[in-house]
């Protein structure tokens, strides 16, 4: 019946780092854009309103001969029976045979796929001497969004960390996210110094807002963090938090006033950030400017000018996960790591 290799969370990080997330995205993205790659419609079901569900996000990458499926399941309790909130599996198949190939830990792929997701919003569609960046949200996977940026963007050299949704002061986390910073980046190939960078918390969102060149949104908010009337002309916004059914970040006025790019115009709709502002009629779907693939692939175009707000919502689709986990698979392979199953 075959083989089929499983990689551990641990066995994944050694191999995939995220330059490589973010070449692999850019990839998904392209061939998403030139019809080589599909995303299919998300499955989520509630088991326990706002206590416990799970998503599956499948697709399509037939550039890389893959299809698949992400599997993330999360159980708010489960801290409390001494296991993590939320576990994820992503399965690699052959497009061409059927044939199961890998079965990785997913919340490894996931957390450098998604930095790497924000931060080609923001090597695409912002300022080309764009320096400031400001990432609301101060949780677990705000370190990949900062380093997915100072990743992509070599210009970019202030970095503002603010906690718009929890009490919790975020000096303490940001103090451990220079390490962890350091740590993601260190692994790259062309590894960036901490010296060239700098990453401080603050407590005033509207104040770093409006220095911001860059805003990347990171958090599980149902009602809007950033007002229109706190983000400068010319500032690029790559929203990643709403990922679900009535989650929103960004002011629908704040959206109806940028130009709007999106990972997949559906799902950005029915489940992303566009989701409430399309429902109060700020903005149609139509409007979206393009995916984010599309500007990639050179058949749509990006930033119009210096002055424009650029948006980027970005709500996670399968490709991205698969084009990552693709290259976490072969390098696994040649270094004989991972469990070999037969099936």
């Amino acid at each position: 019946m075959g083989q089929m290799v499983v990689l551990s969370a641990e066995e994944v990080f050694k191999v995939l780092t995220i330059e490589d997330a973010i070449a692999a995205v850019e990839d998904a993205y392209r061939q998403k854009a030139t019809g080589k790659g599909v995303a299919w419609p998300m499955v989520y079901e509630q088991f326990e309103p706002g206590v416990a569900d799970m998503d599956i996000r499948s697709g399509e990458l037939a550039g890389s001969g893959l299809f698949g499926l992400k599997l993330t399941a999360w159980f708010s309790q489960n801290p409390k029976k001494g296991l993590p909130e939320i576990f994820g599996t992503t399965l690699l198949c052959d497009n061409a045979t059927g044939e199961p190939l890998a079965l990785l830990n997913a919340s490894a792929v996931t957390g450098l796929r998604t930095g790497a997701a924000a931060a080609l919003g923001a090597k695409w569609l912002a300022r080309e001497d764009a320096s400031k960046l400001l990432v609301a949200g101060a949780g677990h996977m705000s370190t990949y969004m900062v380093a997915g940026v100072l990743a992509a963007c070599p210009k970019v050299s202030e970095v503002k960390v603010w906690e718009p949704v929890s009490d919790a002061a975020p000096e303490a986390r940001v103090e451990r996210m220079r390490d962890e910073v350091a740590h993601i980046l260190g692994a790259c190939e062309h590894a960036r110094e901490a010296s060239t960078y700098s990453i401080e918390a603050t407590a005033d969102g509207q104040g770093a807002a409006a220095e911001a060149d860059i805003i990347v949104t990171i958090t599980p908010a149902t009602k809007p963090i950033i007002p229109d009337a706190w983000v400068r002309p010319g500032t690029h916004i790559s929203c990643v938090g709403a990922d679900m059914p009535g989650k929103q970040e960004l002011a629908s006025a704040l959206v109806a006033r940028a130009a709007v790019y999106v990972d997949d115009r559906e799902q950005s709709v029915a489940s992303g950030e566009l989701e409430i502002p399309v429902a109060e009629g700020a903005i149609a779907p139509e409007n979206i400017k393009a995916e984010l693939g599309e500007v990639i692939a050179g058949t749509a175009t990006g930033r119009s000018d210096g002055e424009q707000v650029t948006v980027f919502d970005t709500s996670g689709i399968a490709v991205q996960d698969l084009s990552a986990s693709k290259i976490a698979y072969g390098r696994a392979v040649e270094a004989g790591l991972g469990t070999v199953v037969e099936l």
